[in-house]
């Protein structure tokens, strides 16, 4: 639902956070950018590596708040009730912040390995504290001079707006500060690896007599506009899903688009409840849901896949499985901290 709100205000601007927080070890106080203890026992590290994402709360408080930034203070009460409601909902703490804050101690203590050198992981947020711009500065005031910059997203779209956030932070920075992104990193064969087997163990949940009819759907959050304008994202997506299924051994699969707006304003297709709808009418007994935007768990997608999408599978006769998020899994931080050391250490990594 959030991300589905900022692509209503402004047209192709791609979801995703901007804030700082820190990593090695977790903060005391979240939204606070801190170098990890080692950094200071063996000098100042010279890099570091900032982990964008699109908004997080750490108290059920802060939900309005969230709301007001993503919607610039046009945030009406039904919309500010309905967000909070949601969050309600899930009967957990915000998992992207509780989740990110994992991943970032993670892959800092697993880069620590790699570079034989400490490596702070920076947490910089789109619309909550601690912002891009502020963990740019906190990082720069603790001796960085180089920093990565890495969206937890398979898809590049969402890079560039906190790459021009940082960069312009780096630049104002003093002393300035170099900043690049981990980018590109969609079609690694690790990662698709790792999705792949989380494929496999939903599809094989499913009950046995189901599986002859079963589909796979690959779901990404929709982008305003006609297909014309996301080309690149287009084929990325149906590149990304047709990888994961022959990893997985996925003989029948669709992709949709989830949290679009209704109309009149225009957005890429078709939604996924129209799919579902489709494969009962085809036969279908079971989907299985794959998300690709958000790795990480959210609230979003708990709503809209976790709720709705499974409610209407439900209503048609369906069996419903979702893919688990990879979070802050294992494989997934190896594969992570695999790429950022050799961006790290060489400028680049080989797939």
């Amino acid at each position: 639902m959030i991300e589905m709100e900022q692509d209503r205000l402004v047209a192709g601007d791609p979801p995703g956070p901007a804030a700082a927080g820190a990593a090695a070890e977790l903060p005391e106080v979240a939204g606070t950018a801190h170098a990890p203890p080692a950094a200071a026992n063996a000098g100042k590290p010279a890099q570091a590596v900032l982990l964008a994402a699109y908004g997080a709360c750490r108290s059920i408080d802060e939900v309005p708040q969230l709301y007001e930034h993503i919607m610039r203070g046009r945030c009406s009460p039904g919309a500010l009730a309905q967000g909070v409601s949601r969050y309600r909902q899930t009967a957990a703490c915000d998992p992207l912040y509780a989740v990110t804050a994992r991943q970032a101690e993670a892959v800092s203590q697993r880069l620590g390995q790699l570079c034989s050198a400490p490596v702070p992981v920076y947490i910089g947020y789109k619309h909550s504290p601690s912002f891009v711009s502020e963990a740019v500065r906190q990082a720069a005031s603790d001796g960085i001079s180089r920093l990565a910059l890495l969206h937890l997203s398979p898809f590049s779209a969402g890079t560039g707006m906190y790459m021009h956030e940082a960069a312009r932070a780096g630049d104002g920075a003093d002393p300035p500060i170099r900043v690049t992104a981990v980018a590109d990193w969609q079609e690694h064969p690790a990662f698709i690896r790792l999705i792949a087997r989380r494929l496999r163990d939903a599809y094989r949940w499913l009950p046995a007599a189901s599986l002859p009819a079963a589909r796979v759907i690959f779901t990404v959050h929709s982008k305003p506009g006609l297909p014309s304008a996301h080309t690149a994202f287009i084929a990325q997506y149906g590149r990304l899903a047709r990888l994961i299924a022959e990893a997985a051994e996925i003989g029948r699969w669709d992709i949709a688009y989830r949290s679009g707006l209704p109309a009149p304003q225009r957005w890429l297709g078709p939604d996924v409840k129209d799919v579902i709808r489709q494969a009962a009418g085809h036969g279908c007994q079971a989907v299985v849901l794959c998300e690709l935007t958000s790795l990480t768990d959210n609230v979003e997608v708990y709503h809209d896949l976790g709720e709705d999408a499974k409610r209407l599978a439900e209503a048609c006769g369906m069996q419903f499985v979702r893919t688990e998020p990879v979070n802050d899994a294992w494989d997934f931080i190896e594969f992570i901290a695999d790429i950022v050391s050799r961006h790290l250490l060489a400028g680049q990594y080989s797939a």
